[in-house]
């Protein structure tokens, strides 16, 4: 069975009300109805064209506008807005006028804004070269570079919403590369920094192996992979520690605090899920001194962990200490105050 990627006109756009701005200059007009029937492009009767402010005069001008300035104004409009009204008549008639290689001048355009840091501009190139094409290696592998380079030129700024949505699409789109393209090895290599952003260190272990496998006929002392293979030796504990955590969540706590407690006072100390997770755990085996001193010892690390203050004050609470329970009752309306 073929391997695809999904169809990326099917797919919701997140992301078009943060590209609107690259394409809010271009005006709308439309070809003649009699221009559309003698061209043989019905299609485009009564279809809303793109054009840039100074190109009005020669659109209507005896020459018009060259095919591949309406090509790019169209790409542009439908890359920013990929549920635009008009994209299927765009399409068509980029259909009309070019092969399927303007997949490959797109993605290198894209390519070109990424490298300028014209982010947004990019992921338009890309994006539009994925609704001619969306099973292109080249346009979803820099759809997924172009979203996260993106959000770690965010980092420090509150942008919160648009980090999670690019940190989605870039992981969505690297693992689709790789299931589409098994064999090509910079998507594992991206793959495994998204995996371990989104704490599954296991994950990231196994496609990191995917990349050295790949990798094995290259100079092994290539920065990247040195790289790979010090990331992967570093993920031992990470690893089982993950385990541990998993076999919590599915409710086998003894076998779960068994991996986990031998990580307290080690250099994972500080790490405050460690410390959440031990805590639940405890509360859930009627633990109640080392479960108050696990969530106690969140609020240390993670002052405004709500659901630590939530935990403590109910089992004060079920304790019978109403001046401890309401303590962190207030504490946890106040981070919640705060959040919002």
């Amino acid at each position: 069975m073929e391997l695809k990627s999904p169809d990326f006109r099917k797919r919701e756009d997140k992301l078009s009300g943060w590209l609107d701005g690259e394409v809010k200059t271009f005006l709308f007009d439309s070809f003649s109805d009699d221009y559309c029937t003698r061209t043989g492009m019905e299609f485009l009767r009564g279809v809303d064209i793109p054009i840039k402010p100074g190109d009005l005069a020669a659109f209507h001008g005896e020459g018009g506008l060259p095919v591949t300035d309406l090509a790019d104004n169209m790409a542009l409009v439908i890359g920013a807005n990929t549920q635009f009204r008009y994209r299927d008549a765009y399409i068509s008639y980029l259909a009309l006028y070019f092969n399927e290689k303007l997949v490959d001048v797109l993605a290198q355009k894209g390519a070109e804004e990424l490298k300028a840091q014209h982010y947004r501009k990019s992921c338009i190139y890309f994006r539009a070269a994925l609704l001619l094409d969306s099973q292109s290696r080249e346009a979803m592998f820099g759809y997924a570079c172009c979203c996260r380079e993106w959000y770690l030129s965010l980092e420090g700024e509150d942008e919160q919403e648009l980090i999670a949505i690019l940190k989605k699409e870039a992981s969505e789109y690297f693992e689709h590369v790789t299931r589409v393209y098994p064999d090509y090895a910079p998507a594992y290599y991206f793959l495994g920094y998204a995996y371990i952003n989104g704490g599954q260190y296991k994950k990231a272990e196994l496609v990191w192996k995917k990349f050295l496998e790949l990798s094995k006929d290259a100079d092994p002392e290539r920065e990247e992979i040195k790289e790979i293979r010090e990331r992967v030796a570093s993920l031992a504990d990470p690893v089982k520690i993950e385990e541990g955590v998993n076999l919590l969540t599915a409710g086998h706590l003894e076998d779960g605090l068994r991996i986990l407690e031998r990580y307290v006072g080690t250099e994972y100390d500080s790490w405050w899920p460690l410390h959440y997770y031990l805590a639940s755990a405890y509360r859930e085996l009627g633990f109640f001194e080392e479960s108050i001193e696990g969530f106690k010892r969140v609020l240390a690390l993670q002052p405004s962990h709500e659901e630590s203050c939530e935990c403590l004050a109910e089992l004060f609470a079920a304790d019978g200490d109403a001046d401890n329970a309401e303590k962190y009752r207030r504490k946890a309306e106040i981070i919640r105050k705060n959040r919002e």
